[in-house]
């Protein structure tokens, strides 16, 4: 019976050599007047053929080793030796990535000749060799120069990049006969003509706020620069946030991971509340390092913009926020985000044996706690009852006498854990239609 490997010896066929000429094939007694040039030779007969080369070995001169002067090297398919894909079959169908193919071409220096003689040639592969898909090689993908200033032309144009791909390829018959693919245009537009341009976004976002602040005089933005009149933060407000504030800017969260961008600014927001108990957006920020000045700068402007301060304001547990929020809202009622608190129990009490009984419990206290006076009573049985008195989590996240308590109390009339900060986006990739991460997406753009 014969096995995969014997299968994978035997298989060996003579490629289709009928759209090249003669001196295109590789052939015993050629010669070539530098290894460069061998080297190329060989590398274009694989890409009219359809595969892809690689240097095999090289053997130098041992007589002057200082010099490495090389005195022969062998050519061989990419495809020689025999390995499979780390990919998992399921979600790879084929995972033989090299089928021990034997095709090469060894190359050696006639010292008399000063030349470079062919002496060994196999042209067999154990594979088919398609001409038609040497383009899904990244080899040998490139983009001409004309390509190049086309691609450019459209993209100021504003013609989309799958129809420049496609007027391309009509010039030259059909996609065949591209020495690229359409991921090749895509590629050039995002790393050569988007980025050629330091301040591009920050360009073509003030050119956003004039635009918005000429449409509608309701629209505030401000942006901060250092000494360097280098970016620092972004804030600003449309019409309708402003309009939301005058309603529910009793209590608003501050939130900074939502999303970064690609230059690894995060994303702020103010969000609070709305009478149908959905996130209502209040402003929004870009900043450069989640500083205390940054935040400084941020919450001062954002205050200039809505005029009264809120009463309360759920943020996550950092200190540089703390900080700013101490300086510019020293009135405002200081609060940690539930969902922050709760979403780290498993990580700082998974250890504990009894951590299912315990979790439940502790949902059930912070969750259906009618007033503070009970969550209190409750809270202080909950540590008793499962030891947690010497707990540094615990011991954290319930600080005496200070603003950042359990968010689940209220004073002075406004209900703290009625905001739990903003809705998490749980999807893979993009944000679908209808949730906050696309309302911001829109928004921002």
């Amino acid at each position: 019976m014969a096995t995969r490997n014997d299968e994978l010896g035997m298989a060996l066929q003579l490629s289709d050599h009928s759209g090249l000429r003669e001196e295109e094939i590789p052939v015993i007694g050629m010669s070539f007047d530098s290894l460069p040039l061998a080297q190329e030779f060989y590398t274009n007969y694989a890409k009219k053929l359809g595969f892809v080369t690689k240097v095999r070995n090289t053997n130098f001169d041992k007589t002057r080793k200082d010099a490495k002067i090389p005195i022969n090297q062998s050519l061989h398919c990419t495809r020689e030796g025999y390995r499979e894909s780390r990919v998992k079959a399921a979600t790879r169908s084929n995972r033989i990535t090299a089928t021990r193919c034997k095709a090469r071409m060894y190359v050696m220096l006639d010292r008399e000749k000063e030349c470079w003689v062919v002496s060994i040639v196999e042209l067999k592969h154990s594979h088919p060799c398609s001409a038609e898909k040497v383009i899904h090689y990244h080899e040998y993908r490139e983009l001409t120069m004309h390509a190049k200033c086309v691609i450019t032309d459209n993209d100021e144009a504003g013609i989309r990049p799958n129809k420049t791909y496609l007027a391309l390829a009509n010039e030259v018959g059909g996609s065949s006969n591209l020495s690229f693919s359409e991921k090749d245009v895509r590629n050039y537009i995002a790393s050569n003509l988007r980025c050629s341009d330091d301040n591009a976004d920050f360009n073509g976002m003030m050119n956003y706020f004039v635009r918005m602040k000429e449409i509608n005089p309701n629209f505030f933005y401000a942006i901060d620069v250092d000494d360097a009149n280098k970016f620092r933060s972004a804030l600003w407000v449309d019409a309708r946030c402003r309009a939301s504030y005058e309603y529910y800017r009793d209590v608003v969260s501050f939130d900074t991971i939502y999303r970064r961008n690609r230059h690894g600014l995060p994303f702020a927001s103010f969000v609070s509340v709305n009478h149908h108990g959905k996130s209502t957006l209040l402003g929004y920020a870009l900043l450069v390092s989640e500083e205390i000045l940054s935040f400084e700068l941020v919450f001062t402007q954002w205050v200039r913009c809505v005029g009264i301060v809120p009463k309360g304001i759920i943020i996550d547990q950092c200190k540089a926020m703390t900080g700013a929020i101490r300086k510019v809202l020293p009135d405002t009622i200081h609060r940690w985000c539930i969902w922050h608190i709760m979403k780290k129990t498993q990580f700082k009490l998974g250890g504990y044996a009894r951590y299912g009984e315990l979790s439940a419990m502790m949902n059930h206290i912070v969750y259906n706690s009618p007033s503070s006076e009970s969550f209190e009573v409750h809270w202080a049985g909950f540590i008793k009852e499962f030891e947690l008195g010497q707990n540094r989590c615990m011991r954290s996240t319930t600080l005496d006498g200070t603003q950042n308590t359990m968010p689940t109390q209220s004073t002075g009339g406004v209900i703290l854990h009625d905001i739990q900060g903003p809705s998490r986006v749980k999807t893979k990739g993009q944000p679908k239609g209808k949730r906050l991460g696309a309302e911001l997406d829109k928004l921002i753009k």
